[in-house]
């Protein structure tokens, strides 16, 4: 509770993305009036939201607001994944926690842009369903042979850019265990032996808590490599605004698709509260995405 006592007796607004039909619409914009639009604009857990025009998403004909719901932090997050690949110079991506809705989407818009990606899950259900929609690697943290499984990908990948959303994961160790990873399978076509190292760069970036426990390093990876902290929002900002709304668009057009969201319940603003329902969303679990109707 430490860290929340500032919060403590305040009112604050919360939902950082939704969907909806406009019903009214200032003068200039009056076309959009009936359209479906997905929105990141926070507050969105409101039965109502006035906001500027250039904030909404207009999706196509016939995408329900159930459809585009889910249609910013996932898809644009995974989009990012593979800009900030290309913007930082690596040529393939390792992922964790995997079988996500992310992960879902991750795995298509690498199959489609031709990018090679490393999953990781811990659970065989996870691998099977990754491989279903065509993923070639994926690595179970369950298995005793995971990591000459993920060297064996790294090798035949050679990625050197990993993003983890557990923050721990593996008993904390899973951000040490991709960077250790790495650094095998770059000296395994090393020219020559370096006592501080391969010379590849490698970087981790976490993007997530899914496990709260502390992060582990076991320093086995030479000296030419990152850990830190990434997020969409500052991410957007380097991409710039051009490149943003090439990706939006990408995202309205594949929304029933690549960026298709599935839920496992639909409830009201009333069931959020009930501590049974709590519990059952606050899990995180793998596709026990919970969705929120503001008019049930």
């Amino acid at each position: 509770m430490g860290s929340m006592k500032p919060r403590l007796d305040q009112s604050m607004q919360a939902g950082n993305e939704g969907a909806g039909i406009i019903e009214d619409a200032g003068e200039n914009v009056k076309e959009l009036i009936g359209k479906t639009v997905g929105l990141a604009g926070g507050a969105m857990y409101s039965q109502y939201r006035c906001v500027p025009a250039a904030s909404c998403l207009v999706m196509d004909e016939g995408t329900s607001p159930a459809e585009a719901a889910s249609c910013f932090v996932n898809p644009l997050t995974a989009l990012s994944f593979v800009e900030t690949m290309k913007m930082e110079n690596h040529t393939a991506l390792v992922h964790t926690a995997a079988a996500s809705n992310l992960g879902q989407m991750l795995v298509k818009i690498c199959k489609d842009d031709g990018i090679p990606l490393v999953n990781i899950v811990r659970k065989s259900e996870h691998v099977e369903l990754l491989k279903n929609l065509g993923a070639e690697h994926v690595c179970n943290t369950s298995d005793d042979n995971f990591m000459d499984t993920l060297v064996s990908a790294l090798v035949e990948t050679g990625a050197t850019l990993g993003f983890d959303a557990t923050g721990g994961g593996n008993g904390g160790e899973l951000p040490g265990q991709i960077l250790s990873a790495m650094e095998i399978a770059a000296n395994k076509t090393a020219k020559e032996y370096s006592r501080y190292g391969s010379d590849t760069y490698k970087q981790v970036y976490i993007y997530g808590g899914l496990d709260q426990s502390p992060t582990i390093l076991k320093r086995a990876y030479g000296m030419s490599w990152g850990l830190g902290g990434w997020l969409l929002t500052p991410m957007i900002g380097r991409i710039g605004m051009e490149k943003f709304q090439q990706m939006r668009m990408r995202v309205a057009k594949e929304i029933k698709t690549t960026f298709a969201s599935s839920y496992a319940q639909e409830i009201s603003f009333e069931q959020m509260l009930q501590p049974e329902i709590i519990k059952s969303y606050a899990k995180q679990a793998t596709g026990e995405k919970y969705l929120v109707n503001p008019h049930k």
